[in-house]
């Protein structure tokens, strides 16, 4: 091998330890990827207690997603996905505070909560939808038996359960009704005509 090509080898291969190698600056990390050399995930430590607790996971100096130690726990509690347009699309949630996220809010423009999409399993897929206006929940729909189709149905009214609907016999529609009086007690049960 010519020196030349050896000093560019050399040079070559220091370049890519560099970018393959988290750099610290403070309460900051820095960690590139090994093939295109761009910013992939920059870790923060909020409270300066030598741990992190904030990684965000980029491409380049676009920022894709963060995951937060919010408590400082070690066991992180919130996950935030950005659109393509760096804004805040929606906000995951551990409802058992363990570190496995189970449910995901949306905002509206006014910034209150519009919905939330929670995975009653646990297990990485919505199956229940919450709806919100001003930050009160008023409908929700479930998939309870994961067959892809919504099969519950719930109304509320200033907080308080009004109604549950199910779909019992797979029609795609609600065929029975459970109707709560503002007590929260079961006031009556309707049964829809079958076709």
């Amino acid at each position: 091998m010519t020196p030349r090509a050896t000093t560019i080898l050399l040079f070559a291969l220091s370049i890519t330890l560099a970018c393959s190698v988290p750099e610290t600056t403070g309460q900051f990390q820095t960690e590139y990827d090994p093939e295109t050399g761009r910013l992939s995930q920059l870790t923060y430590d909020s409270d300066k207690d030598g741990r992190a607790d904030i990684w965000n996971y980029m491409d380049g100096t676009k920022l894709i997603s963060s995951e937060i130690d919010s408590d400082r726990d070690g066991v992180v509690d919130r996950w935030e996905y950005f659109g393509p347009d760096r804004q805040l699309e929606k906000v995951g949630l551990s409802r058992a505070n363990d570190g496995i996220v189970d449910s995901w809010l949306y905002e509206a423009a006014d910034g209150s909560v519009s919905r939330v999409e929670v995975s009653t399993r646990r297990d990485g897929t919505a199956n229940r939808t919450e709806f919100y206006e001003q930050g009160e929940l008023v409908r929700a729909e479930e998939d309870s038996n994961t067959d892809g189709h919504i099969d519950k149905w719930e109304t509320f009214q200033e907080g308080v359960l009004k109604s549950v609907s199910f779909d019992t016999v797979g029609a795609g529609h609600p065929t029975r009704r459970l109707v709560y009086g503002a007590d929260g007690n079961l006031e009556r049960i309707e049964n829809a005509e079958q076709p």
